[in-house]
């Protein structure tokens, strides 16, 4: 995995995390992320609700939905995961 790899599967698990954190929230994105041809640019509604860049919504909104189901602990242990490769990558 290259640096910018990690960082874009980072902004995902933040966006996974985010999904799971109420049902709300989740419905709202969901409804965003589907409402994306209307809008132009596309995804701009979902990209502001969820502070991202239209490629991290173009990334998340291409994951089939139950890739984004997560509990706090997958989360946590894959950030960790992820960080530990993007800091071994540093120290190479």
């Amino acid at each position: 995995m290259t640096p910018q790899e990690i960082d874009d599967q980072l902004e995902l698990l933040r966006l996974k995390e985010l999904a799971m954190s109420d049902i709300e929230v989740r419905s709202k994105m969901v409804i965003l992320i589907s409402d994306r041809r209307k809008e132009n640019p596309p995804y701009h509604s979902f990209c502001e609700y969820t502070n991202c860049t239209e490629r991290i919504a173009r990334m998340f909104g291409a994951m089939p939905f139950g890739a984004a189901i997560m509990t706090p602990n997958e989360i946590a242990d894959e950030r960790k995961r992820l960080l530990a490769i993007k800091e071994q990558l540093v120290n190479q």
